[in-house]
């Protein structure tokens, strides 16, 4: 087959997320391309036989950029499409999170034939430990055995929300105001920028310069975290959300893959929400293989 990955990634969890779609895909012998968005993405080609569509999850919601950029593509009558999307955690709120690009897609009459909800990292709020990573990847690895299954199957495999997760989605979709109200609240401590300019250069709406040597954080910013989250001196401060950054990337591709039973050791109301999505991944798994 002849497949198409579009997607949108912060501090790149989702990029990590394709790069594992594009080996599965490609071990089968498909022809994958890949498009990310950002400033200046454009589609020329949709003379695919599938196309995906991937996306990190910001509070309960498809980051309103990504939205915004699928509503203008093309979907041929009755194209076959997935979604792939990721967060740092698994409540049912979250099950709304793609109804915007639901509706788009039904709109121009394509065919949505699958959507999965992996967990990767947070990059705010708090740090993951290493062995919850192992254990997250782990079951990532079985919901992708999964996908494909399905995929060769023909099974349909499709969130369905309830309705507060709808109601919580829609009522949250103010989220996308955000950038615009905090971004520039954005502030580097003087004496801990080293001038490297990389929050410049990976910036994917180009919201951050240099003016008069300081760096300036315009009121189109995404919220996205990879400026403060990439910054090799720590030296950027988000605005009110301050008290929840992390800083420092995740080395994914180096970390175990395995079953450690982390959740036994970690029984608070955070991670209640990890057993029974695990759970459903083994049953679903063991039922398939």
């Amino acid at each position: 087959m002849k497949i198409l990955l579009i997607y949108f990634t912060g501090t790149y969890n989702t990029r990590y997320l394709t790069s594992l779609l594009q080996e599965r895909f490609l071990s089968r012998g498909d022809k994958v391309d890949i498009l990310e968005v950002k400033e200046g993405s454009k589609i020329t080609d949709l003379d695919y036989d599938l196309i995906g569509l991937g996306y990190p999850i910001y509070a309960f919601n498809a980051p309103n950029y990504f939205n915004k950029f699928i509503k203008g593509v093309e979907f041929k009558k009755d194209q076959k499409v997935f979604i792939y999307k990721q967060s740092g955690e698994v409540f049912k709120l979250n099950d709304a999170s793609s109804r915007k690009i639901k509706k788009y897609l039904k709109k121009k009459k394509a065919i949505l034939i699958n959507e999965k909800h992996y967990v990767l990292p947070y990059n705010i709020h708090f740090r993951f430990e290493d062995k919850f990573i192992e254990e997250i990847l782990y079951y990532d690895e079985r919901l992708l055995d999964i996908f494909f299954y399905e995929l060769e199957k023909q099974i349909i495999s499709i969130i369905e929300p309830n309705f507060l997760a709808t109601l919580t989605s829609l009522l949250l979709s103010i989220q996308k105001l955000g950038g615009y109200l905090n971004g520039p609240l954005y502030k580097v401590d003087k004496n801990k920028c080293i001038n490297c300019g990389k929050c410049i250069s990976d910036c994917p709406v180009n919201n951050i310069s240099r003016r008069k040597g300081k760096i300036v954080f315009s009121n189109h910013c995404l919220m996205c975290m990879r400026c403060s989250f990439y910054c090799p001196s720590d030296a950027i401060k988000i605005g009110i959300l301050n008290g929840w950054k992390v800083n420092g990337k995740y080395e994914l591709s180096k970390y175990k893959k395995e079953k450690n039973d982390y959740l036994k050791k970690h029984d608070t109301f955070f991670y209640s929400c990890y057993e029974p999505y695990f759970k459903k991944i083994d049953e679903i798994y063991n039922n398939y293989f």
